[in-house]
């Protein structure tokens, strides 16, 4: 047996009548002055569903309505009803502190979750999803924004430019054909420095002051390795992919090239000024070293020149694409571990 108090409206006027309901398990009643109402099966009933701790109402056949502030009562109509679980589960959620505080700190918990792992395990799905076609006209925009604001034509020696190439088309022989692997050489200037770096599709730029920094051939290939890492993990694609956005990476996961060409107009800018990732150069380090130990040099060579490269990029002004890699010591500290 339920049975509370209310107010009760017969649909026809607005004036309200103090009633007692009851609800036998089989049927409603509802009783007062000048209202008498019988047998109202419950199932033709509708309950509205709770909004926070105002008044509940009762819907009758027939247009009319109890109105009440016994919640405790409607919520039990409301389960032998069989109604409205979804929100009354909300509404419980909602009238408990702890648990609202529960889901709001799994909330921070998730997205933080999704940022850190979500995202990067995506952009390196839809990288590998990324035709050829698409990283190649990202690299050459890439390359074009950086001749015109911040590179110069090189001014190394025909000679000296075929021995570093010869270098380098030695490094990626035999590797996978689904990079178009080519070597550029810029003047960095105040700018940039002694750099290089890898885009995309393959190409890979280094700069004339990079090659004069360096004391040996062993030195330069380490940093070469490291770049060809980049490109053999798809590092540039996968960092543009992850600044881009869940839309952008949802469309190229799902091979829409049209939508990822749309904003190929802001991408040059992000791969030309943004650095990559702490884990993204601990991998390119990796390929680097291992390769360098295989040849029986060590790591050494790219310790060196790496530390140099941290110290001079610490007295330069403007943009400088090494200098914004971080970590450097704990990058060498990892270096001399592999050869341990």
């Amino acid at each position: 047996m339920i049975e509370f108090r209310g107010s009760y409206f017969d649909g026809k006027s607005s004036r309200a009548h103090a009633v007692v309901i009851h609800y036998s398990g089989e049927a409603l009643s509802v009783k007062g002055e000048g209202v008498n109402v019988d047998d109202v099966p419950l199932n033709e009933c509708t309950i509205p569903p709770v909004l926070g701790t105002t008044t509940r109402s009762l819907l009758l056949p027939g247009g009319g309505r109890c109105d009440t502030d016994d919640l405790e009562a409607i919520a039990d109509l409301e389960r032998s009803l069989g109604t409205n679980l979804g929100m009354r589960v909300v509404h419980y959620f909602e009238s408990n502190w702890q648990l609202v505080a529960l889901c709001f700190a799994g909330l921070i918990v998730c997205t933080w979750l999704f940022i850190s792992h979500g995202i990067p395990f995506i952009a390196k799905e839809a990288a590998a999803a990324v035709p050829l076609s698409v990283t190649e006209r990202l690299s050459l925009q890439t390359l074009d924004v950086l001749d015109e604001h911040y590179v110069a034509p090189t001014g190394l020696d025909e000679e000296r430019v075929k021995e570093l190439e010869t270098i380098f088309y030695t490094l990626v022989a035999g590797k996978e054909q689904d990079f178009n692997y080519r070597i550029e050489f810029r003047l960095g200037g105040t700018m940039v420095g002694a750099n290089a770096f890898a885009l995309p599709s393959g190409l890979i730029l280094m700069t004339d002051e990079l090659v004069a920094m360096s004391e040996s051939d062993e030195e330069l290939i380490g940093i070469l390795y490291h770049e060809i890492t980049h490109v053999e993990k798809r590092h540039g694609m996968r960092m543009v992919l992850q600044n881009a956005g869940v839309a952008l990476l949802i469309s190229a996961l799902a091979g829409d090239v049209a939508s990822i060409t749309s904003v190929a107009s802001t991408l040059p800018t992000v791969l030309a000024q943004t650095g990559y990732s702490r884990s993204f150069e601990r991998e390119a380090d990796r390929g680097a070293g291992r390769y360098m130990i295989e040849r029986g040099w060590g790591t050494k060579p790219l310790e060196e020149i790496l530390d140099r490269l941290s110290k001079k990029a610490h007295n330069m002004a403007g943009m400088s694409i090494l200098s914004s890699h971080p970590g450097t010591e704990e990058r060498l500290k990892n270096l001399r571990a592999m050869e341990q």
